[in-house]
């Protein structure tokens, strides 16, 4: 009898491990902000630039798992001019990374994409300009 008993603990025991080691399947989503930095004359241009916080919205927003989306300022070194750089990679997908760099209005200047051919300017562009800060990354796994 008392074997019976300690048989039934250990496999209750076994079971109840288990269940506890099992992963939860449901995608971790981190959301980063920086919104200490002014760019293109505006404080905060994640909250007042109406084209950035649709940016993020719609990142925020779609079904995409394994993926890294990242906002960057940068400032040309002699003019001080701003752009937004943004940055996509995924890990579910081997080498992939893009990067498209819009000016204060929101229009697309470049697009490179890891697979495909270096834009005119692009080089140009890295060299003339640093990295300001980053104020936005969405990463979830």
């Amino acid at each position: 009898m008392n074997v019976r008993k300690l048989m039934m603990t250990l496999l209750c025991m076994v079971i109840i491990t288990g269940m506890e080691s099992c992963s939860d399947s449901t995608p971790t989503t981190v959301i980063t902000e920086n919104r200490n930095v002014s760019a293109c004359g505006i404080t905060d241009p994640l909250y007042n630039i109406e084209w950035l916080k649709e940016f993020c919205k719609k990142h925020t927003t779609s079904d995409f798992t394994s993926v890294t989306v990242s906002i960057s300022i940068y400032a040309n070194k002699s003019t001080k001019e701003n752009h937004y750089v943004m940055s996509y990679s995924s890990s579910a997908v081997v080498d992939y990374s893009s990067q498209e760099v819009y000016d204060c209005s929101g229009t697309k200047l470049f697009l490179k994409a890891i697979e495909g051919p270096t834009p005119t300017g692009w080089t140009e562009f890295f060299t003339a300009n640093e990295l300001v800060a980053t104020i936005w990354e969405f990463k979830k796994n």
